[in-house]
């Protein structure tokens, strides 16, 4: 059975980003969240609302932030079955 992801670049997202996991979290099967080198408590509020946190140390860009969420999933779905994304 597929499994779907959802990745979610963020950069000093902290004021809403708990509320966007959660309500994704009612429509996929896992939420990881790209830290972006954010200066706020972006990957602590992604943490406690249930996401899977991936943290650059600097601001890379959103585009970046995808490609590290794909390359997470890929080598996750070596030992899983996530082939879907969101």
């Amino acid at each position: 059975m597929s499994k779907i992801v959802a990745i979610i670049p963020a950069f000093n997202e902290e004021v809403a980003l708990g509320s966007v996991i959660l309500r994704t979290l009612q429509y996929v099967d896992k939420v990881i969240v790209v830290n972006d080198g954010s200066s706020d408590k972006t990957e602590d509020v992604a943490k406690l609302a249930g996401a899977e946190v991936i943290s650059h140390s600097s601001n890379l860009g959103k585009g970046q932030g995808l490609k590290s969420g794909f390359n997470f999933v890929h080598a996750f779905n070596e030992n899983n079955n996530y082939d879907e994304f969101f």
